[in-house]
């Protein structure tokens, strides 16, 4: 990949399947589908049919690490029927609260859980419920997604009746992990980080993914977007591609779920999609697109893209000191960066985004100290 974005590539990917999702898509159920096959069908909320299986999600799903339980419930009120979480996210507290929700909610919701679990049961049972839809692996690279170990786990659930469905999370590496997701056929949701400078460089994972029948869940798409406008433009972006089925985000707020709902029923302008591309341009040597090039060229193997995510994304985005403090105490020490990073320059050579790495590395160590002490 080229060190700048390709403008007709990067306006294209939006533009050119909007008119077919058009089409395609409705407003409720999509076009020739009956509505008493979508669960939790309702008015004003677009879904998509995941891959090949007979679910149809709906365009927006709920969780991450901004989970506040009455927008929960208003989110599924207006047709939302896919939730996400992961047992660590805010210190754990993230998961109590989905599971608050979904004492009433459980019918009307699919479930997707992130974890390997040696045993799941104690989750099951915060969660108030028997089974997961979706049990999402956190791998990073292609061997990592192709683990014999991963459908062992699975079937063991599965026969329990625990779980449904295998997905696959990554935030790191993230074209190399979604790309053995693909390969190995075992999985029927992807989840990949999709922010604005990624989603060019995941055009042919996209592609093969929807060719094969493997569903998206978008997440981490909003990172580095902090205006809401460019937000909305994006989202409609994201859903302007069809190897998207959903986009996950962490919603607070009514207004902001309504804002959402009301852009994910709207087609990409071309005057949205040239202020994407403007931005993206002028702030592309500070998005990280979460590659790992700059890691697989480091001799001291720094994950460079989880340090500066626990600063930059978690804490200057999200406010969550939670979940950048124990992310960031995850990394070995060894691996975190120290006055070493200065000597070569490796990881900025390789960096498509020309991001000045050693530079933000000592900020985001500088400002994870703080929070850690």
């Amino acid at each position: 990949m080229s060190k700048s974005l390709n403008r007709r590539s990067f306006l294209g990917a939006g533009l050119a399947s909007t008119a077919a999702l058009t089409s395609l898509d409705t407003v409720a159920a999509p076009a020739g589908v009956d509505p008493k096959k979508i669960l939790n069908c309702q008015p004003g909320m677009r879904y998509r049919r995941l891959g090949q299986t007979e679910l149809y999600l709906s365009v927006l799903s709920l969780g991450g690490l901004v989970l506040e339980e009455s927008v929960h419930h208003y989110a599924i009120d207006q047709g939302v029927n896919l939730v996400h979480v992961a047992e660590d996210y805010r210190g754990g507290q993230a998961i109590v609260k989905l599971g608050n929700v979904l004492k009433t909610r459980r019918k009307q919701v699919y479930l997707a859980l992130k974890g390997d679990f040696g045993d799941l049961d104690q989750a099951l049972k915060v969660l108030n419920t028997d089974y997961v839809d979706f049990l999402m692996f956190d791998r990073h690279s292609a061997s990592e997604a192709a683990d014999p170990r991963i459908p062992e786990i699975f079937a063991r659930y599965k026969q329990q009746g625990k779980v449904r469905f295998a997905g696959l999370t990554s935030h790191d590496n993230v074209k190399e992990a979604t790309a053995g997701g693909i390969a190995s056929g075992f999985y029927t949701l992807l989840m990949p980080a999709l922010n604005q400078p990624e989603l060019e460089a995941m055009d042919l994972e996209l592609r093969r993914a929807n060719e094969k029948g493997i569903g998206v869940m978008a997440m981490k798409t909003m990172r580095g977007l902090r205006e809401r406008p460019l937000q909305l433009a994006y989202l409609k972006k994201l859903l302007a591609n069809p190897g998207v089925t959903t986009v996950l985000k962490g919603i607070g707020s009514y207004d902001m779920f309504d804002a959402y709902a009301k852009a994910a029923q709207e087609t990409l302008t071309a005057e949205e999609d040239r202020l994407l591309y403007r931005h993206a341009q002028l702030n592309r040597r500070d998005n990280c697109m979460m590659c790992g090039q700059c890691k697989a060229v480091c001799p001291y193997g720094v994950e460079v893209s989880t340090v500066l995510r626990c600063a930059d994304y978690y804490w200057e985005e999200l406010g969550d000191r939670q979940t950048a403090v124990s992310t960031f105490q995850q990394v070995p020490v060894a691996r975190r960066g120290d006055s070493r990073c200065q000597l070569c320059g490796k990881c900025e050579e390789a960096c498509p985004n020309a991001i000045p790495i050693v530079d933000k590395l000592q900020q985001a160590r500088s400002t994870l100290a703080r929070l850690v002490c």
